[in-house]
């Protein structure tokens, strides 16, 4: 996935360790098999937990859009579906 749209305007406030992590995790899911990603989205809220990083509900929104569209229908299903799961 291209990490460009970190560097899209509505993120420009964003926090810069907020940034590298996002940066770091799109990173590791391009090395990720699909059967694989709930996996790797655990680990990174246990990572998220660790550095005690809380994204608002606006930068949540704004990033979730931002990721859905650079992805195929068929991985915004999967993609809602973990979100889903998270959620609970």
């Amino acid at each position: 996935m291209d990490q460009s749209f970190l560097n899209r305007p509505e993120l420009s406030g964003l926090d810069p360790v907020k940034k590298k992590f996002l940066a770091e995790l799109i990173e590791e899911a391009q090395k990720t098999s699909q059967k694989n990603m709930p996996t790797l989205y655990m680990k990174a809220i246990s990572k998220m937990n660790a550095l005690r990083l809380k994204f608002s509900p606006e930068e949540s929104a704004l990033l979730a859009e931002i990721l859905e569209a650079q992805m195929s229908k068929e991985d915004r299903k999967r993609f809602d579906a973990v979100k889903k799961m998270l959620l609970k």
